[in-house]
C-alpha cells in the first residue's frame, strides 16, 4: 500500500486547493482501509471490520469516485457534497458487519443514485427511469424487511442463524439479486443507464451492482443448507446470461448494450457466490475488480462520443475514433477486458470461474462454452464498428483527441492490466 501512496503525494503540490484537499482526504482513506484489512481498528468493535473484499472495493469505490470529483471540478459545490456523501455512506456499507445497518447503508447508497440521476441528467424520461427503480426496490425490500423483523436477533454477519427458514432465506437473497440485477430482475437497469448521466451510470456499474454481490457473500454462512434452491438458481443463471449474450448482439444504443454485457457479469459473479467455496468467492471478487474498473471506463468513453455526434447509436458512431488512435487503443483494451481477453483480471475471475463450474458439473460443459462464445462477439461487435467503416464528414471529433480525456481512460484502464500481470498484488 505504501507504494500507491507515495505515486499519489507528488500531486499534493498542484496549486489549486480542490485538489490537493481531495488528495490528503484520498490518502487518509486508504490508509484507514489498511489499517481495517490488517484488522488494527477492527478489532475495537464486532460492527466495523475489514477483509480483502472489503478492502479492494472499497478502495476501488474511492478510486472511481475521486476521478469523478477531478473530472467535474468547475461543477458547482452540491456535487461535490453528494459525491463525499456517496463515498462516506460505501466506506460504512463494506466495512460494516451487523446486517440491520447494512441494509439502511445500502438502500441509502440508491437514494444517493437518485438523486444524482434527479439532479444532473439531461433527459426527461429520467423519471420513468427511477420509477423502475424504485418500484423494484420496494417490491423485493418489503418481504426482506418481514423477514429481517423476524430474524433480527441472528442477523450479524459474524454469527448469522444458520437454521433460517427458505422463505426468509430466499427474501435475502432476492433483495441483492435485484441490485445485482439478476435476469427477469434486470429490466430497470438499462433504463437507468440511459438516462444517468455518465457519472451516474460510472457508479452504477463500477460500485452499485457490486454492492449487491457484496451483500450475497456476506449471507454465505446461510447458504450451506439450501444447496438444492441454490442448483436451480445456478442452471437458470447460466442459461440466462446465454440469453441477454444473445440479446447483446441486438442492441443498438451503446449503454443499453454495455448495461446488459454488465448483466452477463453480474450474473457470473452470482454464479461464482452460490458455489459457496473459497476459489468460487475469490473469482468473483476478481470479476467484480475487472468490471467495475472496465465498464467505468466504457462508460465515459461512450460519454466522450456522444459529445461529438449527440448520439448514442452504434450505427452514427460508426468510424467515431478512426483519426484517434490512443483512444482506439484505450476502447480496444476496454472491449478486449469486457470480452474478457488478456491482460486482464475478468480472464483471471472468468479461468477460476468456469473451473468451479466444471467441477460442480460437468454437463454444463456445452452452455458455458456457448456463453463465452457469445460474450466475445458482442465485445468485438462493440469494438469494430466505432472504429471501422466510412467516417462522417458531419460529425467533428475534438472530444476524443483531448489529452484531459486520455489521461482519464488511461487511469481507468491501468490498474486491470497490472494487477493482470501480478495478481498477487492484490494480497498486499
Amino acid at each position: 500500500m505504501l507504494k500507491f501512496i507515495l505515486m499519489i503525494v507528488p500531486t499534493l503540490i498542484m496549486n489549486n486547493k480542490n485538489n490537493k484537499s481531495m488528495m490528503m482526504m484520498f490518502i487518509m482513506l486508504m490508509m484507514f482501509n489498511l489499517s481495517l484489512q490488517e484488522k488494527i481498528i477492527g478489532k475495537l468493535s464486532y460492527m466495523i471490520m475489514g477483509d480483502l473484499i472489503s478492502f479492494w472495493i472499497s478502495n476501488m469505490s474511492a478510486w472511481i469516485i475521486f476521478i469523478m470529483m477531478f473530472i467535474n471540478m468547475k461543477k458547482i459545490t452540491m456535487y461535490k457534497k453528494v459525491m463525499s456523501f456517496l463515498l462516506m455512506i460505501l466506506i460504512l456499507t463494506f466495512y460494516n458487519w451487523n446486517f440491520m445497518m447494512f441494509y439502511v447503508l445500502f438502500e441509502m447508497s440508491v437514494v444517493t443514485i437518485l438523486i444524482i440521476i434527479i439532479s444532473w441528467s439531461y433527459q426527461p424520461e429520467r423519471m420513468e427511469a427511477m420509477m423502475f427503480m424504485v418500484i423494484m426496490t420496494f417490491m423485493f425490500s418489503l418481504p426482506f424487511m418481514m423477514s429481517m423483523m423476524i430474524e433480527y436477533k441472528y442477523l450479524n454477519f459474524w454469527f448469522i442463524n444458520k437454521k433460517i427458514n427458505l422463505i426468509n432465506y430466499m427474501s435475502f437473497l432476492f433483495i441483492f439479486m435485484v441490485k445485482i440485477p439478476m435476469y427477469f430482475m434486470h429490466i430497470w437497469l438499462p433504463k437507468v443507464h440511459v438516462e444517468a448521466p455518465v457519472h451516474g451510470s460510472m457508479i452504477l456499474a463500477a460500485i452499485m451492482l457490486k454492492l449487491g454481490c457484496y451483500g450475497m457473500i456476506r449471507m454465505n454462512n446461510m447458504m450451506s443448507n439450501f444447496m438444492n434452491l441454490n442448483k436451480i438458481i445456478f442452471t437458470m443463471s447460466l442459461w440466462s446470461m446465454i440469453i441477454l449474450s444473445m440479446n447483446c448482439m441486438m442492441q443498438i444504443d451503446i449503454k443499453t448494450l454495455i448495461a446488459y454485457s454488465s448483466v452477463v457479469h453480474m450474473t457470473m459473479t452470482i454464479m461464482n457466490i452460490l458455489m459457496n467455496k473459497n476459489k468460487s468467492i475469490f473469482s468473483s471478487m476478481l470479476i467484480m475488480l475487472g468490471h467495475g474498473l472496465c465498464s467505468a471506463t466504457m462508460f465515459f468513453i461512450t460519454s466522450i462520443m456522444y459529445k461529438n455526434s449527440k448520439s448514442r447509436s452504434i450505427l452514427l458512431n460508426k468510424s467515431m475514433m478512426m483519426n484517434s488512435p490512443t483512444m482506439s487503443t484505450i476502447w480496444f483494451l476496454s472491449c478486449m477486458n469486457n470480452a474478457p481477453m488478456p491482460p486482464s483480471i475478468n480472464l483471471l475471475g472468468e479461468m477460476l470461474s468456469i473451473k468451479n463450474i466444471f467441477n460442480w458439473s460437468m454437463t454444463l460443459l456445452t452452455p458455458t462454452f456457448i456463453m463465452m462464445f457469445l460474450s466475445s462477439m458482442y465485445s468485438i461487435y462493440l469494438f469494430y464498428l466505432p472504429k471501422q467503416g466510412k467516417p462522417s464528414l458531419n460529425i467533428n471529433k475534438p472530444e476524443l483527441n483531448k489529452s484531459a480525456n486520455m489521461v482519464i481512460c488511461m487511469i481507468l484502464i491501468l490498474p486491470i492490466i497490472l494487477i493482470s500481470i501480478k495478481p498477487m498484488m492484490l494480497f498486499i
